[in-house]
């Protein structure tokens, strides 16, 4: 069975030599600092943190879209590298850039001139590490299922994936249109930790709120008691993950409370990258794993 050719963007947040290693394709996302543009694939811990501390510094950047010529650029000459096999390529979210558009009517025209292989798109409805989930399974499945089945098996997954997270400064989601202005002054002024998740449609929305980092992760881990597969209660089974933006102690606190309270989790962390971690500022963390379906919150 012939093979399927996996891309995703840099939003999935893999390490630049993961994905030479797995032959995995990737697409750039721009951020912006002053009159810079990156392209950034980071491949090394400290890399990542010397973003962060950027950031903690003031260094504030913007991101653009991929727009559909970019796109068309980008699949042409991975069609040409590539001589054969379909391209299944995993995007950041819908829900929080409209990158997935721009992908979806660039992959159009060219499958219009396409003979026996086509590009399909799939939402990912999260970022980051919800990514990376779909693109292993992309791996896990490639060689020995079609691509049509291969992407049902990754929508279903998609649709049971969990995430909970939380950031430090309410101010960069609000920045970025994520969050609304009176949420992040509350959450500013009251010390209170809105705890985030991405919904059904992929929007980014509170779906619980505590007092302190302590209470967040208190309140992480219990809504990941309330949401996880019962068939895989000990998170065992399928990989979880923790997330961060920058080191924190936060983050430290949450892998040791996910690790005693489930002994057994098969467990990865992963930082953010550059991109996403523009919107969520320093201090973020997160745990991720499959679950029971997406909670279908409004923004």
């Amino acid at each position: 069975m012939t093979k399927f050719i996996i891309s995703t963007d840099s939003c999935a947040d893999y390490l630049k030599s993961e994905m030479n290693e797995q032959n995995i394709y990737c697409l750039p996302i721009k951020r912006i600092h002053g009159d810079k543009v990156y392209e950034e694939l980071y491949d090394k811990p400290e890399e990542f943190d010397e973003f962060y501390e950027g950031v903690k510094s003031g260094k504030l950047s913007s991101t653009s879209q991929t727009n559909p010529e970019e796109f068309l650029e980008y699949f042409n000459a991975l069609l040409s590298e590539e001589s054969e096999g379909d391209i299944i390529h995993i995007t950041l979210s819908s829900g929080i850039s409209g990158t997935y558009n721009s992908a979806v009517l660039a992959s159009n025209e060219i499958n219009e001139k396409l003979t026996n292989r086509k590009i399909y798109i799939v939402d990912s409805l999260m970022a980051t590490v919800g990514q990376m989930m779909l693109v292993e399974k992309l791996l896990e499945l490639n060689g020995t299922i079609d691509s049509g089945k291969a992407i049902k098996i990754v929508e279903e997954m998609r649709n049971n994936q969990q995430a909970f997270f939380m950031v430090d400064d309410l101010n960069h989601l609000k920045r970025g249109g994520r969050i609304s202005a009176t949420k992040a002054l509350l959450g500013t002024i009251l010390g209170v930790k809105p705890i985030l998740t991405f919904n059904k449609q992929g929007k980014i929305v509170p779906c619980e709120k505590a007092k302190g980092n302590i209470k967040a992760i208190k309140t992480i881990l219990e809504l990941a008691e309330k949401h996880k597969d019962p068939q895989n209660a000990d998170f065992s089974k399928e990989t979880a993950y923790i997330v961060r933006t920058s080191k924190s102690d936060s983050y430290e606190n949450l892998k040791t409370a996910v690790i005693n309270a489930y002994p057994n989790i098969n467990l990865k962390e992963v930082i953010v990258g550059p991109v996403v971690g523009t919107h969520l500022g320093c201090g973020g963390i997160g745990f991720v794993f499959i679950g029971k379906p997406r909670l279908d919150l409004a923004q």
